[in-house]
């Protein structure tokens, strides 16, 4: 399984290298919003609600469990879509309870769910596009890698495997996505999941910039394009279908991806 083989070195690299950064510690400015007003004994009001987009996209994405029959080759991918929901559905719970109380012990609960959100999303796609068993034997451990990541910060204080493991999801994302072709139709979800990723952490990065012209800041505007962007990875797991290629004498059979 040699697609396998080479996500398990580049991700053991990438642990390994590690050693070299220096650790890395949570600002604690971090919790300091641009907008901070209580509306209808609401803490951070603005912060707290606009996480409603992920409960919302997660309530649609059931739509996938009865109305396709075609959306998942396997029952693993179900698994792996289901927790996907899952984990969007928490970051809202999450991110809403950590906005009422922004500091580091409540911003636990709101990275734990994001990490199965990364993770369980990486699986799924090394399954669609690399190799089916490959992603079916990775979602445990990336699972447990993810979720591990946000309790060593919690223990330690070091952000590392963490900050690994979120930009390290896209990096892979990315790198899939240009490599390998779908087993699935509607393809642009997960291109567009990407552009609104990167619209949302630059909503968060200019926080107190942008709420200088409008007064809710940048960080509830970034929890809408997270949304937005969940949104469309999920519409199109709703909408997708197997690729289907013509064979010789007219005969068709799905597209699996091969390992390289």
């Amino acid at each position: 399984m040699p697609g396998m083989i080479r996500f398990m070195l580049l991700a053991a690299l990438s642990l390994a290298g590690m050693v070299f950064v220096p650790a890395i510690r949570q600002d604690p400015g971090y919790h300091l919003f641009a907008d901070a007003r209580a509306l209808y004994g609401v803490p951070n009001f603005w912060n707290v609600v606009s996480n409603a987009g992920f409960l919302i996209v997660a309530l649609y994405g059931l739509k996938a469990f009865r109305s396709s029959r075609d959306a998942f080759f396997d029952v693993w991918e179900r698994v792996a879509y289901g927790l996907l929901l899952l984990g969007t559905a928490g970051v809202a719970v999450g991110s809403a309870y950590y906005h009422a109380h922004p500091d580091d012990a409540h911003l636990f609960w709101d990275r734990l769910p994001m990490a199965v959100v990364f993770t369980s999303l990486v699986a799924s796609t090394i399954g669609e596009r690399v190799n089916s068993r490959a992603g079916r034997l990775l979602l445990v451990p990336l699972l447990a890698l993810g979720m591990g990541s946000v309790i060593d910060w919690r223990w330690t204080g070091d952000l590392r495997l963490y900050a690994l493991v979120q930009f390290g999801a896209m990096v892979a994302l990315l790198v899939m996505i240009v490599r390998y072709s779908p087993k699935y139709t509607e393809e642009r979800g997960v291109w567009y999941l990407g552009l609104f990723y990167v619209v949302a952490k630059v909503l968060e990065s200019f926080d107190r910039q942008i709420g200088e012209v409008l007064m809710t800041g940048g960080h509830p505007w970034k929890h809408v394009a997270a949304a937005v962007a969940m949104g469309f990875y999920v519409r199109s797991v709703v909408r997708r279908e197997p690729v289907i290629l013509p064979l010789t004498r007219g005969v068709r059979r799905y597209f699996r991806p091969v390992s390289v």
